[in-house]
């Protein structure tokens, strides 16, 4: 009887993990700022829109997420020689790509993290004061202060919810750039920030 129950619980071990596969839509918000060296500029934190698309396959509770999606960032600022009451901001549009280690933390949570590549697709410059603004695309009036391209890693978590026929999803994810995207010579500038979204997801 011994020798049976140890040949049934090697079987058993045996027996592959059966993977999954998904894909979805996420929607959501960003928070967005960039760290330069400039001791002269005081970087804010700008509000954005995040879309995007998502297909993940998961096997034993570990796996790998691909997305594409349409992502703002930028930052706002002040200038210490200027007056207090301008606020400048530029906004940069992205079409990201990211492929995301998947982590399962039971049968809900999980944790998410890797590389993201992003090609700027729009940027624009803006000033406010005395209840007036401007809105100028960069490189309209003066060459563009930023380059094309951007690349960052990205890590946070997400939290699933069985919805009958889908699982919606929330997420938090927290990008950090790595290239430096100024294009100003003896400059840097580094995106950071937030992206918090909802979405859903379907089992193939």
């Amino acid at each position: 009887m011994k020798c049976r129950l140890a040949v049934l619980a090697a079987l058993a071990c045996a027996t592959p993990l059966t993977a999954q596969t998904t894909i979805g839509g996420r929607a959501g918000m960003t928070l967005s700022q960039m760290a330069t060296a400039d001791e002269e500029i005081e970087p804010s934190a700008i509000a954005g829109i995040h879309v995007g698309v998502t297909a993940s396959r998961m096997r034993g509770g570990i796996g790998l997420a691909l997305s594409a999606s349409y992502t703002e960032r930028g930052t706002g600022f002040t200038a210490d020689e200027l007056p207090e009451d301008f606020d400048f901001n530029f906004r940069l549009a992205y079409l990201e790509v990211a492929t995301l280690g998947k982590v399962a933390l039971g049968t809900g949570p999980y944790l998410l993290a890797g590389p993201t590549l992003g090609l700027r697709v729009s940027c624009s410059a803006s000033v406010s004061a005395m209840g007036r603004s401007q809105r100028t695309g960069c490189g309209e009036n003066t060459e563009d202060p930023f380059k094309i391209y951007d690349f960052g890693v990205t890590g946070g978590a997400g939290m699933s919810f069985d919805v009958v026929d889908f699982h919606m999803v929330v997420e938090a994810l927290y990008g950090f750039g790595i290239l430096n995207i100024s294009d100003v010579a003896d400059d840097s500038a580094r995106n950071r920030g937030l992206v918090i979204r909802v979405g859903a997801d379907w089992v193939l």
